[in-house]
């Protein structure tokens, strides 16, 4: 069974979905790691937001992973007072469900709160839109059967009447055409990959011009502004803000996402 309830911050219900023994761990006796999420709902329940948020991280870190656990971690994190934090949970909830309009409520929510407005930071276009909304099998196959029904079509118009073939000319470019959407979003999912995102989780943190901690900051990032890691070099990580400007940052201060 599952239970859901929505609303966050202030206005944050107790829980979003949360999974029990029997959805995680099938009927009769419930798993340890079942046992353990219904443990930390019922903290979190009992007011215990950060004792909930350890017990979920934990179950994380074990290699647990679900869009449920990182809504409810999310939710945990945001009520105990960790809110870029919450804002990486959320995101990995997004990830791993494009579609959950809870975890995409709560991460517009917990956004609100951000100090940083970036100048000149855009939007991410149409194509990252759509691949971060796109599940990995889903690209490959968007990808993959257009560019076999390609050249299906274009094998059947050898053997084909001549009314046939400019019928299959006709399927063979919209195959090809949408062969080609299905690379790209492929592709954008990939850059994604090699650029992860990640969050500020310290209350803020210094932008410098290189990796030295001794360097004077330029700027300083605030909780919950999210970048793109470019290097990481030791202790500090190269990245890149929305608005495209670059810089390093002290590792510890991020969580990837």
């Amino acid at each position: 069974m599952r239970r859901r309830v929505v609303a966050i911050v202030a206005l944050l219900a107790p829980l979003s979905p949360a999974l029990s023994p029997r959805a995680a761990g099938g009927e009769g006796e419930p798993s340890p790691p079942a046992a353990r999420f219904a443990a930390a709902a019922d903290l979190y329940l009992g007011g215990d937001f950060e004792g909930a948020a350890r017990a979920w991280e934990a179950l994380a870190a074990e290699g647990l992973t679900s869009p449920a656990l990182h809504l409810d971690l999310g939710n945990a994190r945001l009520r105990a007072g960790r809110r870029g934090a919450a804002i990486a949970s959320y995101l990995r909830a997004l990830r791993l469900d494009p579609g959950d309009p809870d975890a995409a409520h709560n991460l517009e929510l917990a956004r609100a709160a951000n100090v940083d407005r970036l100048v000149g930071a855009g939007g991410p276009s149409l194509l990252a839109r759509v691949a971060a909304r796109t599940p990995d099998l889903a690209a490959a196959a968007g990808f993959a059967v257009p560019w076999w029904l390609l050249w299906a079509a274009l094998a059947a118009r050898l053997v084909t009447s001549r009314r046939a073939r400019a019928w299959l000319a006709g399927a063979a470019s919209l195959a090809a055409l949408l062969s080609v959407v299905g690379g790209a979003v492929l592709l954008a999912r990939d850059a994604g990959r090699r650029e992860p995102a990640a969050v500020v989780t310290a209350p803020e943190t210094g932008v410098r011009e290189g990796p030295e901690e001794a360097l004077r900051p330029t700027t300083t990032l605030h909780e919950g502004t999210e970048l793109r890691v470019l290097e990481v070099r030791g202790p500090a990580v190269r990245v890149r803000l929305a608005n495209g400007l670059e810089g390093w940052v002290m590792a510890r201060d991020l969580e990837a996402v």
